[in-house]
């Protein structure tokens, strides 16, 4: 507060001032304020805005000060205002101000309303009391400074070219380095503003502002002048007005499309190494560019391009970052070869401002090591030496790691065995080359080089063709090859073949015949000009005979020298064997043993004779026997002929031997007796057969049960034949002797069934070769069978249960089969019927069992009786003049007992007795009586062994009609009577009408033709008829009242009905005739 006025600093004679009038004392006050202004401060501050209303207090504490005279407002040095307190108050306001301006009390204040620029000032309140207090500390008055505020009517920024800014816009674009000029103007404001350029947080150095007073207001300008850097990177430039005209800072912002260059570069992908094929990527990431970078990929100076390339691939990628920059990503995609091994990929990216700049791209490189297999190379190509020569073949590689792990050599793509130190020297990681320390033929052909690293193995493309030359090794070949005849008088020619050499061409050759040098070609002496141009390995020798049998050989010769002396080449001369010597063993050969023919001959020929030839019967040679010696086994029919041989060699065949065999056979049966032999026992005759072959003859004899059978038995007749031999069955000759049984001097011309079965024996006598022989045959005598038997005649079996079985026998040879039959069918096989099924009533009835063998049948049967309870059955009749009811049982046993019962109405039952039977096992007759008057039900139930039945009922309501007392038999036959009366009756009257009409027909045509105009009968035939003579019908209209019957006759061919003309029928066919009143009615 600002300090106030107090009595103390009034002067005195001012005090006796207060007492004087009204204007004397305000005009004092006034002078007395001037005064002390001069060295007062400024108590407060208010601050209000243009056109406002303002109120500026005055602040009077009474306690303190004691009584108010009078205040009075200045404003600076200029009074406008006062107020005399008392009475009545007075208030004055300076003529200016009037309309403005109001002093207000409690509190006391000054109002100034419609507040102006010019009203802005030092306004002070002094206060005069009329006793002050001497606590009174407002002595000075209470001053109070107001400012007028006026916001600015707009800020304003302003490029470099005086261009308007928008707020929120961009400008550019613009690079890193430059510089940017810009102009904030604050327009028309009070008081005067603080203004500055920002961004972020950050205030920027310029110049100091200009400001511009003009009416009151402040325009003020501030410059910008700001080198851009990459700070500015998505920044706002603000200008930034603060004043105590606006409530808050006024801020007018833009952002600067700033292009930077980029920061960094880096490179990555592979950190150590990679492998050989393995697929490569490279990251090439370059940060702080704005705009994104272009990007290219160098393999050191060469520029990668996909498109030239298809395994390459390049991949480019750009995100924008929150300051704006761009971070650029690319991949090179490839495969790793060994052609990358230790080159530098360089990644290099520009953007606008490097380009603009001319500054260099930046760049980033990475040295790719490729891990490869080693690549070799072999060397020379060719290398021709001889034998026992040293040999240096090169391997030069390159690889990655260099190290090798392992080296190989291959020969004709086989290892070669390097290990061999005697043989080959290097070879192995340490001296890849490899050394042959002394050639051999084994060492001739293409070499290549294989190298392991521990990445993989590499193996030469090219390959070293060592050639070594050797001294020939040759044979003897001879055309034609094979031994020579000596009858044919052939040439020979010799050749000398070249096993193995280098060159295999040879220039020399040297014949030698058992190891004796014959000659060296060519021969170029003068005398044999003619062996001097030729191939000295061919020699021919002429028309070979046995001189030429020598052992032969050559040597050849080429440029590395003459080899060694074939082998010995035989050449051989074959003559034939002399004449051949044939015997066999045994001189006579037995059927189905051996014998064996030997040929031998003395002189064997060359070369000796180990093969023979032979013929038998002629015919050959033989392919399949070429020995000395010839087993024939088994010995048979066919052996009995001829048999040749000759010797023979590859020299031609021998003179042949000839001998013929004998052949004898042993007592052997080409047909035998069988083992058993069945004879009907009533057959009219019966043989037994059989053949012994043997040679020399043998003689047959017949026996019976081991006795001979004399040929004077009467009983028995022998017949027997010589049979030749048969080469069709390879039979020799034979006796075949048959045994007649003379059947009319048997006993009753047949077999005895019992005492004629024997054993038959055909036995023969031996001969030289063979001892005697016999064949047994059991002489069984067969018959039908006979005597059969069933082991039940009769079986008894309950309803729903199973039979025993039955057996059936019979007596018969052979042994006869069974079969059982039922209502014809068949079922079961074997003599034992067995019914494994519950009998059921249908199977009641006889059942036959059928023994059967070849010779016929017999049959025996067993009768099964399937026992059930009785069912019943009552009929009312007339017996003996009496009403009867019969209750007839169903049943098996059929034999019952009866029971007779009365059921009333109120379902009581009244037993009866059990009837009569008469003479009957399955029938009961009870006599009703006579007198009885209402309806009853009468009830029967059988009973058999088995059990009881069902009650059977009859309703008995009045006596019986006449027709209901006859028998049913009875009533059939006479109704069947009267229907056949009735039927023939129908049929005579069927018969009169017909020939009724015919005579009619018959009358109206006698005398008149046809339509056709002949007549309809041929004469004599009306007259044979058997109704001709019968008097013809009356030809008048027929009365309808006498009609008897119903019928309207009609004649269709003459078209004539009857009596009536055609229209009368037409009439009468339309109405039927009533059976009553006999009137015709019309149909309807």
């Amino acid at each position: 507060m600002v300090e106030k006025r107090s009595g103390k600093d009034i002067p005195k004679s001012m005090r006796v001032v207060l007492s004087a009038p009204i204007s004397s004392s305000l005009a004092l006050l006034i002078c007395l304020g001037l005064v002390g202004r001069s060295r007062a401060q400024v108590d407060t501050t208010i601050s209000r805005q243009e056109s406002l209303s303002v109120e500026l207090p005055c602040p009077v504490n009474v306690d303190k000060c004691g009584k108010l005279h009078s205040l009075n407002w200045f404003k600076g040095d200029d009074r406008i205002a006062a107020m005399l307190l008392g009475e009545s108050n007075v208030t004055s306001v300076d003529k200016e101000f009037d309309k403005r301006v109001t002093v207000k009390q409690n509190p006391y204040s000054l109002v100034i309303q419609d507040l102006k620029i010019a009203d802005e000032d030092i306004y002070l309140c002094d206060t005069t009391f009329f006793i002050p207090e001497e606590t009174c500390d407002n002595f000075n008055g209470y001053r109070i400074e107001l400012r007028v505020l006026v916001p600015p009517t707009e800020v304003v920024i302003l490029d470099a070219k005086g261009d308007r800014i928008e707020n929120g816009s961009s400008v550019g674009p613009m690079q890193e380095r430059q510089s940017l000029k810009a102009t904030c103007t604050v327009k028309n404001t009070r008081p005067q503003p603080e203004v500055g350029w920002f961004r972020g947080t950050k205030r920027l150095t310029t110049y100091s502002p200009t400001h511009d007073l003009n009416n009151g207001l402040y325009t003020s300008t501030l410059e910008l002048d700001w080198p851009l850097s990459r700070e500015d990177l998505a920044q706002d430039i603000e200008c930034r007005v603060k004043s105590a005209a606006i409530p808050n800072t006024t801020v007018s912002k833009f952002r600067v499309d700033l292009q930077v260059r980029p920061t960094s570069i880096d490179i990555n992908g592979v950190k150590h190494h990679t492998v050989q094929g393995s697929k490569v990527v490279l990251t090439c990431d370059i940060h702080g560019a704005r705009p994104a970078v272009n990007l290219t990929w160098y393999n050191s100076t060469t520029v990668i391009s996909p498109s030239e390339n298809d395994m390459t691939e390049i991949r480019i990628k750009s995100f924008e970052k929150n300051d704006g920059t761009y971070h650029t990503q690319s991949e090179l995609i490839f495969n790793a070869t060994r052609f990358e091994n230790d080159r530098a990929f360089r990644c290099e990216a520009e953007n606008a401002v490097l380009q603009i700049n001319r500054e260099k791209p930046i760049s980033s490189a990475l040295t790719l090591e490729v891990l490869y297999p080693p690549v070799v190379k072999v060397s020379p190509s060719d290398i021709i030496t001889k034998t026992s020569e040293i040999v240096l073949l090169n391997c030069e590689y390159v690889a990655n790691p260099a190290s090798l792990t392992k080296v190989e050599w291959f020969r004709n793509d086989d290892l070669v065995n390097v290990n061999d130190s005697s043989h080959y020297k290097g070879g192995n990681s340490e001296n890849v080359a490899l050394v042959i320390r002394s050639t051999e033929r084994d060492d001739i052909g293409n070499y290549s080089c294989q190298l392991s690293n521990t990445i993989g193995k590499g193996i030469s493309d090219q390959k070293i063709n060592l050639d070594v030359h050797y001294v020939p090794i040759v044979e003897i070949l001879m055309i034609p090859e094979g031994p020579v005849k000596e009858s044919d008088e052939s040439n020979v020619t010799l050749f000398c073949n070249v096993l193995d050499a280098n060159p295999l061409a040879l220039t020399k050759v040297r014949w030698y015949a058992n190891s004796t040098l014959l000659k060296e070609l060519p021969d170029c002496e003068e005398t044999r000009e003619d062996l001097c141009h030729i191939d000295p390995s061919k020699l021919l020798l002429e028309s070979i005979g046995r001189g030429f049998f020598y052992n032969y050989s050559c040597e050849g010769f080429n440029s590395a020298g003459w080899g060694p002396r074939s082998e010995d080449k035989e050449l051989m001369v074959h003559y034939e064997p002399g004449p051949s010597t044939l015997t066999h063993f045994p001189l006579v050969a037995v059927k189905k043993k051996s014998v064996t023919f030997s040929c031998s001959v003395d002189d064997p020929g060359y070369p000796d004779t180990n093969r023979y030839r032979w013929m038998r019967g002629g015919r050959g040679p033989l392919q399949d026997i070429v020995t000395k010696d010839w087993t024939v086994e088994p010995v048979g029919l066919d052996s009995r002929t001829n048999y040749s041989c000759f010797a023979y060699n590859e020299g031609g065949r021998g003179v042949m031997a000839t001998v013929s065999l004998e052949v004898h056979a042993p007592p052997f049966f080409i047909k035998n007796l069988p083992p058993y032999t069945g004879v009907l026992h009533s057959s009219p005759n019966a043989t037994l057969t059989c053949r012994i072959e043997c040679v020399p003859r043998c003689e047959i004899s017949w026996q019976k049960d081991g006795e001979p059978i004399e040929k004077n038995d009467t009983r028995y007749f022998v017949k027997e034949k010589y049979m030749e031999a048969s080469p069709a069955t390879g039979d020799f000759e034979s006796m075949l002797s048959v045994l007649h049984f003379n059947m009319p001097n048997w006993p009753l011309a047949k077999f005895d069934i019992e005492a004629d079965n024997a054993n038959y024996s055909c036995v023969s006598t031996g001969n030289t070769v063979g001892a005697s022989i016999r064949s047994r045959t059991y002489f069984g005598i067969e018959y039908a069978p006979e005597n059969i038997t069933v082991s039940e005649n009769v079986v008894f079996v309950q309803e729903d249960t199973i039979p025993g079985r039955v057996i059936c026998k019979s007596r018969a040879n052979p042994e006869p089969s069974y079969k059982w039959f039922f209502k014809n069918e068949t079922i079961a096989n074997g003599n034992a019927l067995i019914i494994n099924k519950a009998m059921e009533r249908k199977d009641n009835g006889t059942y036959t069992c059928l023994a059967y063998n070849k010779h016929g049948t017999s049959i025996a049967e067993t009768v099964i009786e399937v026992q059930f309870k009785p069912r019943c059955e009552i009929e009312r009749r007339e017996i003996d003049d009496q009403d009867t009811l019969i209750c007839t049982a169903f049943g098996n046993p059929v034999e019952s007992d009866f029971s007779w019962s009365i059921k009333a109405d109120n379902e009581t039952v009244e037993v009866l007795d059990s009837g009569d039977k008469k003479s009957f096992l399955e029938k009961s007759f009870y006599v009703l009586q006579a007198d009885y008057a209402i309806s009853r039900t009468y009830r029967c139930v059988a009973n058999n062994t088995i059990g009881s039945g069902t009650f059977c009922e009859i309703e008995v309501a009045e006596q019986l009609a006449w027709w209901q007392l006859w028998e049913k038999n009875t009533l059939i036959i006479l109704v069947a009577a009267i229907m056949g009366l009735l039927l023939t009756v129908i049929i005579i009257c069927c018969i009169i009408i017909c020939i009724c009409r015919r005579r009619r027909r018959q009358d109206k045509l006698h005398g008149k033709s046809s339509s056709l105009g002949e007549p309809l009968t041929e004469p004599g035939e009306y007259e044979n008829l058997p109704f001709h003579g019968l008097q013809t019908a009356p030809n008048k209209p027929l009365n309808a009242n006498s009609f008897e019957d119903e019928f309207i006759y009609a004649d269709l061919e003459s078209q004539h009905y009857g009596p009536i003309n055609y229209k009368a029928a037409s009439l009468y066919s339309q109405v039927k005739k009533n059976k009553k009143s006999g009137a015709l009615d019309e149909l309807k």
